[in-house]
């Protein structure tokens, strides 16, 4: 009795066809964590400046008027700069999003095709 060879190269094209939508919502996922995390870190460092610089006007304050008028400066700056890393990060989530909601509406097309077709 004759048995038919099973296709080993069919059987991992259509594996790594069936995985593309996963493989591609993981890459999305990791690079929109990477471009978060490195937000995160570069205000991390920003914070830990203004602390340092906080630390300096205690010991270079020539008087508490001073101190104060220098504190306002630096919080003022700080603030801004908070602000913007915000406004960045509420951008970042926005172009996520939108890489997301691309990929879904691809994945969900090539899933109907392909289930239209198997019909």
């Amino acid at each position: 009795m004759i048995s038919p060879t099973f296709d080993f190269s069919t059987f991992v094209d259509a594996s790594k066809k069936a995985f593309a939508p996963a493989a591609k919502f993981n890459e999305l996922t990791l690079q929109g964590f990477e471009r978060v995390a490195r937000q995160q870190l570069a205000f991390a460092g920003e914070v830990l400046e203004f602390s340092l610089q906080q630390l300096q006007l205690a010991t270079t304050a020539k008087d508490f008027n001073d101190l104060t008028a220098r504190q306002i400066e630096l919080n003022t700056q700080f603030a801004e700069k908070a602000t913007q890393r915000s406004q960045d990060l509420v951008k970042l989530s926005t172009e996520h999003q939108a890489e997301m909601t691309k990929w879904f509406d691809t994945a969900v097309a090539e899933t109907a095709k392909t289930a239209k077709k198997a019909a």
